[in-house]
């Protein structure tokens, strides 16, 4: 019966682990699929960006993990939805949560090295100053890569059908397919 209670307990640990860390496990579906879905040459390349995200949404304050979560989950329907170019959709996607996970753990550096902080009022002011913008691009870059991805979904006219079928019946001359 005691054993029961040491296993409850853990089960329950590990519960509260999973809910603390919601938005974390969250992540993990959308770069998974990125990580399965990719070509084999870019498949490093997402491997590494998919880890510094993890690690970023990990370790990083609060903005972070919400903000890398919602980049990761547009970046996916972005590539549903894109029709001419997949390969560069998928590629801005796995550029995008790279370039703000690597802000989000020099955002968490800082965050650190700023508890030390100089006894000076003139150093204190300039932190503060680099603070308040370092906490603006924590919002700012997320913004940037909804803009790229929606630019590369609208840069070209809804198509009466699917790109290989306009092309074959642009080089047929619209004889058969």
């Amino acid at each position: 019966m005691v054993y029961l209670y040491y296993l409850l307990n853990g089960f329950l640990a590990l519960l509260w682990l999973l809910v603390d860390h919601l938005l974390l496990a969250l992540l993990l579906i959308p770069l998974a699929w990125l990580a399965y879905s990719v070509p084999d040459e870019q498949r490093s390349w997402t491997l590494a960006a998919s880890g510094l995200a993890v690690l970023a949404s990990a370790v990083a304050p609060s903005p972070v993990p919400l903000l890398m979560l919602a980049m990761a989950v547009a970046g996916v329907l972005a590539i549903h939805l894109e029709q001419f170019n997949t390969a560069a959709a998928r590629w801005n996607t796995v550029r995008g949560l790279a370039l703000y996970s690597l802000a989000g753990l020099g955002f968490t550096v800082y965050q650190g090295l700023l508890g030390q902080s100089a006894g000076s009022p003139l150093l204190a002011q300039g932190q503060v100053y680099l603070s308040a913008i370092a906490a603006f691009a924590m919002y700012l870059i997320p913004l940037g890569f909804l803009a790229i991805l929606a630019q590369s979904l609208w840069a070209h006219p809804p198509a009466p059908g699917q790109p290989a079928e306009m092309i074959h019946s642009i080089r047929s001359r619209g004889r058969g397919l």
